[in-house]
Formats: C-alpha cells, structure tokens, sequence
C-alpha cells in the first residue's frame, strides 16, 4: 500500500538533489576563483607597458601625468583600450602547471624564442614584471606560458591570446571627435541635398532652427548624436596631411558643426570614398585623415526628414499629469491625482475640473490620450497657406498636454477640411497632414469625456469644392 506521505517524500528528495547541485557549482566556483595568478600586482602603479610580438613590431605605452600615450607613433592611447589590456594582464591565471623545473628546451612550446613578451612596470619598482607567452596546446585551450626568470611551465587560457595580440593601431585613441552626446548643443549639417540645423531645448527636446522652425524626435536625434559619439577610425590614411584634395577635404562633400555646453565646436568634415561604405574623414582643427565607415554617411544621406517628429505629440500616456481641450467654443481641464492603494501601489485617477469639478473614468481618459499619442505624421507641409485651407479657423480641436518632471508643456491645433486632417504645433512653422480616420476616433474619444454628444467627425467640418493644395 503507498503511503499517505509519498508525494512529502518525492519532493524532499527533489529539494536534497538541488542542495547537492547547488553545493558543487559553488565548489566548483569556488575553487575556480582561487585559481593563482601568473602576475600579482596592482594596476594603479602601472606606469609602463611594452608588447613584444615575436612577428610583428613591439608596442610602448606609457603613463604621462595620468593619461596614456603611444611611443610609436606618438599618440594618445584609447582609455579604454588600456584599461582592458592592464585587466587581462592582472586576471591572468594559471590553469596548470606544466613542471615545475625547466624543461631541457623550451622551444616544443613556443617559448624559445616567446611568441609574445608581456612587461608592465610599476611606479617605484625598477624592473619590470614579464611575462612570457608561447604555443597553444594541441587541443586549442591554452597556451604555454613562463614567467620571466622562473623555472615553472605553465599554461593560461587559449583565450587571452586575442588580449595580447595587439598592434600600435589597436591601442590607440582611435575617437575622431572626443565628444559626448548630453553635451551637444547645437548641430549644424551640410550635404549635398541640404542644410539645416538643430537647437536643443528644454528637457532634451530638440527642433530645427533653420530652414524652418519645427519639431524634431528626441529619438531620431540621439540616435544620430550616438553615431557621432561611437564614430571611431578604421585606420589612418595620413598622420599629418599637407594637402587635403586628395581626399577630396578641400571642399568636403558633408560637414557636420557641434557646439558644445562648454562653448567648445567640433567640426566633423567628410570628404571622398576611397572603398566601397568607406569614406576620408577629419576633424577641422586636426591635420590627421582617417578612414571611417559608411554609417554616419548614410545617416546623414537620410535627410532632414528622417530626424522630424513624426508623432503629433511625443509623450507617453503616462507622462501626461493634465491636459486642457477647446472645440465648440468650449473648454474642457483633465487633472490626474497619484494616490497609493491599499496594496501599496501608486494609482492615478481623473477628474474634470473646468467648466466644473467631476470624477471621470480613468481608462476612457488613458484610450482618449492613448489615440491622441498614436496621431503619425502622413505629409509636412513647410510652407503652409492660410489657416483657413487647414481648418484652422475654427480649429476643430486644440489641446494643450502637461507633463511629468517639468518638461516643457505641449500645445497642438487640429483642423478639418474636406475630410482631410491637419495639425500645427504651437511655435511650429509646418502643417502636419494626418490620418483622417484615426483624427476622427481621437476627437470622438475626446469629446466623449465632456459628456457631450458628438459631432459626425467623419464629415468635413467646413465644405468647399476642392481639397486644400498644400503648399511646399
């Protein structure tokens, strides 16, 4: 007969097996971090480095008042680059020791001569600690490995050998123009196609200052700021050029001017290609031309249009605290209140306070607010008629959001004319073409929330015989 207990036992010998699984991957572990060091020391002190491939050139860095440099050429090294090579040199660990005495010839292993000579100095220690690499053994894992002026064969992990395998190019500073995104003010860009440029205002929003005055995405921009910020070279063509026609930087095809928060400009000049998605790139004030990838070309081929807010108002439902609407010669106030529920979690929830004070249900203002963010862009018109041709006037609504953490306010106007839909954002130069229907299931949600009946938005709000002709 089973017993009554069996599913009590089942279970505790599933939980003994998990214990027991649990108890030898922490062994395990923890007996891999106790793994010795090939080299102990600490990276701060480190004031010299030098690379010795047996087949190719040595390679010297060293530490001049906190920043790292290039002996050969002289350049500044890549900070980052540096730090990654000290890390792999400190991590180093034996995997296993070899022997303990020298073997009769060092040669089986890659080690007379050494493939690869690893030496780092330390500040206030005359000799330097080295570090001897050779083959990789038969099956790929490791490799051999000596410390200078000791008797033990070692072997370290097959994969460090990419950390050491370094040339003068590798460890340089290969950023062309040291700036950092959050500290872009201005952009001002000239192709080949166009020129315009681009302001950032309050709270990282973004508009075009020249042709036009119009909103930018926030998203678009930082994705092409980013690009700028990562832009790095893939070799150099000339370390100090005295002639820039040949690269075609005399009258550079692409420009692109960043003023930064400190008053400082970095100009990015763009000039011919000397292989396919290639392109002869520098920075103004520096004679070096450099070979980049095609990316920050073909973002730039993009255009104007591609960095264009191209949603009618770019807020999350849940970042809008009030917002305010007028149609109808009447004006309507949303305001939300966080309140915390008795689970602890923060609730928000609406209510009316113009024309008067009542409690409104917070799903339909979400689906009101919801439609409204999901308004795209179909066309921009840059040199828009009268307000009249739009629908404007009267407007069939106009909506002002408030946002969370201060951003700045966002106002648009929305207008019907021969079932087409039209909108203006407040201070915008553009006439934005929208989507008909989807206009008409926002300002039907809308309305819905006075409580007041509406209107067949699916029929033009003023009638004429021709649609408007845009303009631009």
């Amino acid at each position: 007969m089973r017993s009554p207990f069996w599913k009590t036992y089942v279970a505790l010998a599933v939980c003994a097996g998990l214990l027991y699984v649990y108890y030898r991957q922490a062994q395990s572990a923890g007996s891999g971090d106790a793994r010795e060091k090939v080299l102990t020391f600490d990276r701060s002190l480190a004031r010299e480095i030098l690379l010795e491939p047996a087949d190719g050139p040595a390679v010297r860095l060293v530490k001049q008042a906190d920043v790292w440099r290039l002996s050969q050429p002289d350049v500044p090294a890549g900070a980052s680059e540096v730090d990654n090579l000290l890390s792999s040199f400190e991590n180093l660990q034996v995997d296993e020791v070899v022997s303990e005495t020298a073997p009769s010839s060092l040669a089986p292993y890659g080690l007379d001569p050494p493939r690869t000579r690893l030496s780092v100095w330390l500040e206030g220690s005359e000799h330097p600690l080295r570090v001897h690499l050779g083959d990789k053994t038969p099956d790929g894992s490791a490799l051999y490995a000596q410390r200078a002026g000791q008797p033990q064969l070692l072997l370290v992990p097959g994969h460090q050998e990419g950390s050491f395998d370094k040339r003068p190019f590798d460890l340089r500073d290969r950023d062309l123009l040291h700036v950092k995104r959050d500290a872009v003010q201005n952009v001002a860009i000239e192709t080949p196609g166009a020129s315009y440029t681009l302001v950032r205002g309050e709270k990282n929003t973004w508009s075009f200052a020249q042709p036009l005055k119009t909103r930018a995405g926030r998203w678009a921009v930082d994705s092409l700021l980013g690009t700028l910020e990562n832009l790095r070279m893939e070799r150099v063509a000339v370390e100090d050029a005295e002639d820039l026609a040949p690269f075609g930087l005399q009258q550079p095809a692409y420009s692109v001017v960043l003023e930064l928060s400190d008053g400082s400009r970095r100009r990015l000049e763009i000039g011919n290609s000397p292989e396919d998605a290639r392109y002869h790139a520098r920075e103004a004030s520096s004679d070096l031309v450099a070979v980049i990838a095609g990316t920050v070309v073909s973002d730039l081929d993009k255009g104007m249009g591609n960095l264009r807010a191209r949603r009618l108002v770019d807020a999350s439902t849940f970042d809008v605290i009030a917002f305010e609407t007028e149609y109808g010669g009447a004006r309507y106030v949303y305001e939300s209140t966080t309140t915390k529920a008795d689970d602890g979690f923060e609730v928000d929830t609406w209510k009316r306070t113009v024309p008067d004070e009542q409690e409104r249900e917070t799903s339909k203002i979400e689906d009101a607010l919801f439609k409204l963010g999901g308004l795209e862009v179909l066309e921009f018109i840059d040199a828009p008629g009268d307000a009249t041709a739009y629908g404007f006037d009267p407007p069939a609504l106009a909506l002002t959001l408030r946002l969370k953490d201060d951003k700045p306010p966002i106002s648009v106007t929305v207008g019907r004319r021969n079932a087409q839909a039209y909108a203006r954002r407040d201070g915008d130069d553009a006439v934005l073409r929208l989507d008909g229907p989807k206009v008409s299931e926002a300002l039907a949600s809308v309305r819905a929330l006075s409580a007041v009946a509406a209107a067949d938005d699916d029929a033009p709000a003023q009638e004429t015989d021709k649609p408007a002709q845009p303009q631009g």
